[in-house]
């Protein structure tokens, strides 16, 4: 699903759920200042009701109250409801937009990975879907504020014109100049994003490097680099608090000052007869029941440019490039590399050009060649980890049962869903006979493990995994001498009996017995 279309959804169902609910709630509201004015008529002869309704003229203060506590129950009624589908909206939206960005990232075209500026485009985007999910919340409530007025303005004119006229187009413009001053979320915003985004790089890159590096010197420059993040993150932070206070203190100080004038012209009102003592109580009773919802709703526009700004954090991650399919099946039992050229950035060199080949799979192939030739690059690329920018590769139908690809890296998911997948099935003698010689039983009880360890682990998910084409990449490099003949001739039998063709990236020959039976394809350095 689009960005677009993910936010004309959730803002259809603010619409047609939340939107009654806010209307309902500020009904209530205006009920209960008609409340008031019921209860001023019935204390004071002098004050009549300007609506004449023949029950009215039995009404007590018995009913009344009563009257009263239904209008308060359902104005809370309401006002939980809208509160709770606020809630419920904002996170639902929230959690939409973080499948939405799991997805974008899955998709992504390999070639962007490569990319020195993705990194901080990724964290900018999942770091906007807390502030769009902040943003929106007040949005609604700025609805509830609008709402509020559409209802009670009328009420206001009725009880005093001028008054109304002098909140509208006196105080009202001061109130949105003090925020155009006070408030520039455009850089507030966009600067948090940002140092938010490259602090998260920077971090777990530490941690990776605190993890496999001792050099002090290029540690405690990694370390400094951090700090400054922080700093930036800091001075971000405190800037937008700052601001943000100031903008409320601002807006506090100067509610007090309007009520103040207000008071003071509905006392010289009162002295030319223009307004009665009551029609003071009515007026700041609507001020006073609006004065939330429009305190909320006047920082609206400054939320509108977080959202904008946050939007176009996800906006970017949307226009990245996105997988492309490039494998082509063909009914013919090998794999067709056709002129394929690849690099890495558009500022690097060519690991392939026009490299070309057909791949019998009536042999396992070992991949030969020397640093730098490009036998880990072809693996990801048969895995489809990677996708060249020229060039076709076609494969077997089985294809779409997948491939498996185990890295030099030796990255693993969790091991208990090993342990899980294999307690699934019953497995043959073969394939039990290779799980003893990697000594399974026992490396899945064990909390940690070395690298010879964890290319055992990988050998067992490689068969365990059932896919059709297994790419190795130096599956034996770390493991002890003594166990690389049994392992391989294992993995040589439990892999026949699968039916699991593979190919293996390696700087050493397999065992005699077994050489000529494997193809050999050398890399050249381009």
């Amino acid at each position: 699903m689009s960005l677009k279309k993910l936010f004309k959804n959730v803002w259809l169902y603010s619409l047609v759920l939340i939107i009654p609910l806010i209307i309902l709630a500020s009904l209530m509201d205006l009920l209960m200042l008609g409340g008031i004015r019921l209860f001023l008529s019935l204390v004071s002869d002098s004050i009549k009701i300007p609506i004449h309704f023949t029950w009215l003229e039995n009404v007590g203060i018995l009913h009344w109250a009563i009257l009263m506590l239904v209008l308060i129950a359902m104005r809370y009624l309401f006002t939980v409801l809208r509160v709770r589908s606020e809630e419920r909206f904002r996170y639902g939206l929230e959690s939409h937009l973080r499948l939405w960005w799991i997805r974008m990232v899955k998709s992504l075209h390999p070639f962007q990975f490569h990319k020195p500026e993705t990194d901080s485009i990724l964290h900018n985007a999942n770091q906007s879907i807390s502030t769009i999910s902040r943003a929106c919340k007040l949005v609604t409530q700025s609805m509830q504020a609008v709402s509020q007025l559409l209802f009670f303005l009328p009420v206001l004119f009725l009880l005093s014109w001028q008054l109304t006229l002098l909140l509208l187009f006196v105080f009202t413009p001061i109130i949105l100049y003090l925020q155009k001053i006070f408030k520039n979320a455009d850089k507030g915003a966009a600067e948090y994003n940002r140092y938010s985004g490259e602090y998260d790089v920077n971090i777990w890159r530490w941690v990776a490097i605190r993890k496999y590096w001792n050099n002090q010197a290029e540690l405690s420059k990694y370390l400094s680099l951090i700090t400054e993040k922080i700093h930036n993150l800091k001075r971000s932070l405190i800037e937008m608090g700052v601001r943000d206070v100031t903008i409320i203190q601002n807006i506090e100080t100067l509610s007090i000052l309007i009520m103040s004038i207000v008071l003071a012209t509905c006392a010289g009102l009162i002295k030319i007869g223009a307004m009665e003592p009551f029609q003071i109580i009515l007026f700041c009773a609507a001020l006073i029941i609006c004065y939330k919802p429009l305190k909320e709703c006047s920082q609206l526009f400054s939320n509108l440019k977080d959202l904008k700004i946050a939007y176009s954090g996800l906006n970017s991650l949307e226009s990245m490039k996105f997988s492309l399919k490039f494998f082509e099946e063909k009914d013919e039992e090998c794999i067709s590399i056709e002129n394929i050229n690849f690099k890495y950035r558009n500022d690097s060199p060519w690991v392939f050009q026009s490299l070309s080949n057909i791949i019998k799979l009536n042999r396992p192939i070992i991949l030969q060649g020397v640093n730098g030739s490009g036998k880990t690059t072809l693996l990801r690329i048969l895995s489809g980890l990677e996708i060249p920018q020229d060039g076709i590769i076609y494969m077997p139908p089985r294809i779409k049962d997948g491939s498996f690809y185990f890295s030099q890296r030796l990255f693993l998911p969790p091991i208990s869903w090993l342990e899980q997948a294999i307690n699934e099935k019953q497995w043959s003698a073969t394939i039990q006979s290779f799980f003893d010689v990697l000594g399974l039983e026992n490396l899945l009880k064990k909390d940690g493990h070395s690298n010879g360890e964890i290319q055992r682990i990988g050998f067992a998910w490689a068969v365990v995994s059932g896919a059709p084409f297994l790419f190795l990449d130096e599956p034996f490099a770390y493991i002890s001498q003594d166990l690389k003949e049994p392992i391989f001739k294992a993995f040589w039998n439990a892999t026949t009996e699968t039916d699991q063709w593979w190919m293996m990236a390696s700087h050493e020959l397999p065992p005699a017995a077994y050489q000529g039976r494997i193809s050999y394809w050398k890399l050249e350095t381009f």
